[in-house]
């Protein structure tokens, strides 16, 4: 374990948000919308009709708000020594892009800030293009509705991050990669997941032969839940391991197992820096928690 060829990460995708401060589900953040439910938020027919309400979340979800944390950088420093094939990510926070993990090693299942599209009624999904993700941070800037509408009537449709609604597919890249890359796994590390949403979950199903160690709050993803999943009893084969607790400190206790804790701690110190150095130089969204810092 202590040198793998070849890893896998599969964090999840709210635990970004669990472990700095959002909560695992959108109720607490929506409750200010009439929404027929929580989820509805990241439905694209209501999104289409109800722009509003994924607006003011986006600008507090907008990257810059949240810094990377031990986690990502653990992530980053398996890529920094050459041997991290690929991370599967749920996470649309562009929290790994921000802790400088290489963006072709990164397959982000359902999407993030990275980039940008139009999506509407009047333009449908065929005729979806690509948008500068800037434009979008421009038009979210200020409070209001008057950013976004102008944006609209700009492209002749809704611009929203390319973040995997309810309704969308999941990015081609997600289906070119995961098959081939769990083929050549020698260890799958799972992050931070509820293992509950499909097709990510079925993931573990192509790597039942493999050593895999999940880092978790619970023990998720169960055998007798999941196709090819987790088989955690004394009396399996010991390939699958389970360590109970935060996922910052499950990759702390790893990294110190490895020998990398220094180089995990160097790491999270100068992302630290280059955060508050962000902080200070780049406009965010006028919601931003930085934003009296900014201002």
């Amino acid at each position: 374990m202590a040198s793998p060829s070849s890893w896998r990460i599969m964090p999840g995708m709210w635990w970004c948000f669990v472990e700095q401060g959002f909560p695992r589900a959108p109720e607490s953040r929506t409750s200010g919308f009439d929404l027929p439910e929580a989820e509805a938020i990241f439905d694209l027919k209501y999104f289409q009709k109800h722009p509003d309400a994924f607006y003011e979340l986006c600008r507090e979800m907008w990257p810059g708000n949240y810094a990377p944390t031990a986690c990502h950088y653990f992530i980053r420093l398996l890529s920094d020594k050459g041997i991290l094939q690929r991370c599967y990510t749920q996470n649309i926070d562009s929290l790994e892009h921000a802790a400088g993990i290489p963006a072709e090693l990164l397959v982000a299942a359902h999407g993030n800030f990275d980039a940008a599209h139009v999506v509407d009624d009047n333009v449908g999904l065929a005729s979806s293009y690509d948008v500068d993700i800037t434009e979008l941070q421009d038009a979210l800037h200020d409070p209001g509705d008057e950013g976004w509408q102008e944006l609209r009537e700009h492209h002749g449709g809704l611009v929203k991050p390319k973040i995997v609604f309810f309704g969308e597919e999941l990015p081609k890249r997600f289906f070119e990669l995961h098959k081939a890359d769990l083929a050549l796994c020698d260890l799958l590390l799972v992050m931070g997941t509820s293992l509950q949403v499909s097709p990510f979950n079925t993931l573990l199903s192509l790597t039942s032969d493999k050593p895999r160690l999940l880092i978790n709050r619970e023990a998720v993803g169960s055998c007798d839940e999941l196709a090819g999943g987790f088989c955690f009893q004394a009396d399996s084969d010991g390939q699958d391991v389970f360590y109970q607790g935060d996922c910052d400190a499950g990759v702390e206790a790893l990294a110190e197992r490895l020998g990398w804790l220094k180089e995990l701690q160097e790491l999270v110190a100068l992302g630290q820096k280059e955060a508050e150095e962000l902080q200070h130089s780049e406009k965010l969204p006028s919601h931003s928690v930085f934003s009296e810092e900014c201002h």
